[in-house]
């Protein structure tokens, strides 16, 4: 076929259009040139139905101009699409068979290419084939893949072993003396000596505390390192994540971590300046300053570091559960010291305690920004508190509650706060609210005390909190009537639909300027989450534990799991990418995302993230609300 100059100019304008496109982009000029040329243009008036539910299809559309709507079976809004965006593939994948029927919902110019060519370059291009997968569950995927593609250090896929591979651990026999272990140190040239009895790790000793608890006390160089090492030292498996390593240590300020291999043997030291080296940047250093602050003073000076430690994670490449995980750990790295303070300032406590927090701390997705959501437990074995333990515990957690505003984990508005004395009890009080709330469930209390179900200690007697879980767990999974009420608050979620025109598109409304991406897709999948879990009697708090052990349990289908897993980290991509922007001017973060600042890329597989969220939604109803919303 010969073309003239009129269809050359307009063969040329389609590969011009399409190389702007997704998925068209990533494909070479000669394939783009050759859709060209192949390509049907066909205009619609506005009202024109183009493709009508229960047809057979045998086109994929390109909008070049102008809107289109989908409505299920004819009856129900699904999406509304613009210039530069894709429809009626998933009829292709099946078929033929049309379930959606789209209309121009204004003057239209559609590019069609035939279903042929279609399946063509989805046989040839993998990175087409995945934009163009069957659900929205293996597009997110792919989305989050290509998102991490671009970061040249992964701390997934890199283990802590990777690091200590080349270094042999320097180890001190249980019975030396602390003379013998510091002449190791400056023998062997180093900084943490590993104290092992039969082979056994029972404790290391640093340069931090020679001169701490040696050097500073006074203590004679001849009495035995067991002393005044640190016993029983927290240790991570060699097979562990880099991450993991990272927010230990940023949690608990320190530099060092015992690495033990799969037979629970030391195998290395892993240190602060290991982790550096191999990723260029570091959140532990920020944890390291919070510990060491001596005064509130140098506490509210060092959370001040937050923030910049956030948005260095963030624009250096880091995931998005990794900058949760970073920015949960010095977040309790903040609240366990001020509780040390706190506590120092007010002398010894009169009984064992817990500080627990609840919400996004607890379930180690909190990012910068959060208000605080706290708590005491105080044992009550020895009876009833005296007026004066009262009093103690009363002061304490209002230094608690009013340091951490200082230090920017400002007041909760619905005074989930230790300063609060319904927020300060008893175990056996915590236990009877808790009963109470599972027992006599109603949708105002349900409503109120969702935040109450995600809780873990910081500081503190851990067995307290572990003692009011275990009996929460178990009460709550034996109590279905709850877990329904449960699934039905979690169904007050509006989730949308997509975005359309810089707005946010939701069935029968206008749309809106921003999307609340906490509240429409975050809060969603926690729910979700949290509603299962209980169900299913399992102890982890975090939203992707939680998922993870529903799947190994058998109580969630493994491919729905990754989906809200997926779903969840995309959405909270977006989110902390907002918040970091926010950081760097100087603004409040929060989570309104306006959509005019979101690629078109980006809006199409927020879309599949709503359609995961709606789904499971869906099933959560079912399963547990008895079909009621």
């Amino acid at each position: 076929m010969r073309y003239t100059s009129s269809m050359t100019a307009e063969i040329s304008e389609i590969a011009r259009f399409l190389r702007t496109s997704a998925p068209f982009d990533g494909l070479d000029d000669a394939v783009l040139a050759t859709l060209g040329r192949s390509i049907e243009v066909t205009y619609r008036k506005a009202g024109e139905i183009i493709i009508e539910a229960g047809s057979h299809n045998d086109k994929l559309f390109i909008i070049r101009s102008g809107a289109v709507e989908l409505m299920l079976a004819g009856q129900e809004l699904t999406a509304r699409l613009e210039a530069g965006t894709c429809f009626a593939y998933p009829s292709l994948l099946r078929g033929g068979e049309v379930r959606n029927t789209t209309t121009a919902i204004e003057d239209t110019l559609l590019y069609a290419l035939s279903a042929k060519r279609f399946h063509a370059l989805r046989d040839s291009d993998a990175d087409f084939a995945a934009f163009f997968a069957k659900d929205e569950a293996a597009r997110l995927s792919h989305a989050l893949k290509s998102r991490r593609s671009g970061t040249s250090f992964s701390l997934d896929e890199h283990l802590v072993g990777d690091l200590i591979a080349s270094t042999s651990p320097v180890t001190c026999p249980a019975d030396a003396t602390i003379r013998e272990a510091v002449a190791l140190m400056h023998d062997r040239d180093v900084s943490t000596l590993a104290i092992c009895e039969n082979e056994k790790l029972i404790g290391i000793f640093t340069d931090k505390d020679l001169r701490g608890r040696v050097v500073a006390q006074g203590v004679a160089l001849d009495q035995a390192i067991t002393d005044v090492m640190t016993a029983n030292p927290r240790t991570l498996g060699s097979g562990s994540a880099i991450a993991e390593a990272m927010a230990i240590m940023a949690s608990g300020g320190f530099r060092h971590l015992p690495v033990l291999d799969d037979g629970g043997q030391l195998s290395g030291i892993l240190s602060a300046t290991d982790i550096l080296s191999a990723i260029g940047n570091n959140a532990i250093d920020a944890g390291m300053v919070i510990a060491k602050a001596r005064t509130q003073e140098e506490l509210v000076a060092a959370a001040g570091q937050i923030p910049g430690s956030f948005v260095k994670m963030v624009t250096s490449g880091v995931h998005a559960g990794h900058a949760m995980r970073f920015a949960s750990a010095l977040g309790e790295a903040c609240h366990r010291r001020v509780a040390a303070l706190a506590q120092s300032e007010l002398g010894t406590p009169p009984r064992a305690y817990a500080l627990v927090v609840f919400g996004s701390l607890a379930r180690k997705e909190q990012l910068v920004g959060s208000d605080q959501d706290n708590g005491l437990i105080i044992a009550d074995d020895e009876g009833p508190l005296t007026n004066e333990e009262n009093a103690y515990f009363a002061e304490l957690g209002a230094r608690i509650s009013d340091l951490l505003d200082a230090c920017g984990y400002v007041y909760c508005k619905g005074g989930i706060m230790a300063r609060n004395a319904d927020q300060r009890l008893t175990l056996s009080a915590w236990k009877a609210r808790y009963e109470s709330w599972i027992t006599s469930p109603d949708e105002d209390r349900i409503m109120r005390a969702t935040i109450f179900f995600d809780m873990r200690t910081v500081h503190g007697d851990r067995s307290l909190t572990q003692a009011l879980r275990s009996q929460v767990i178990k009460l709550a999974a034996d109590n279905s009537v709850f877990i329904s009420y449960l699934a039905r608050d979690a169904m007050r979620s509006k989730v949308p639909l997509g975005i359309f025109r810089n707005l946010v598109l939701d069935r029968g409304e206008d749309g809106a300027k921003v999307f609340d991406a906490k509240a429409q897709a975050i809060m969603p999948i926690i729910d979700i989450a949290r509603t299962q879990a209980l169900a299913a009697g399992i102890q982890q708090v975090g939203t992707l534990p939680r998922l993870r052990a529903l799947a190994e349990a058998g109580r969630l289908n493994a491919d729905d799991a990754r989906s809200l897993e997926d779903a969840l980290l995309f959405v909270n991509e977006l989110r902390i990418a907002h918040q970091a922007y926010q950081v760097q001017r100087g603004q409040r973060p929060d989570n309104a995302i306006a959509p005019y600042g979101l690629s078109s890329l980006e809006r199409d597989y927020l879309k599949d993230a709503f359609a995961v969220i709606r789904e499971a939604l869906d099933a959560l109803r079912r399963n547990f609300a008895g079909g009621i919303s």
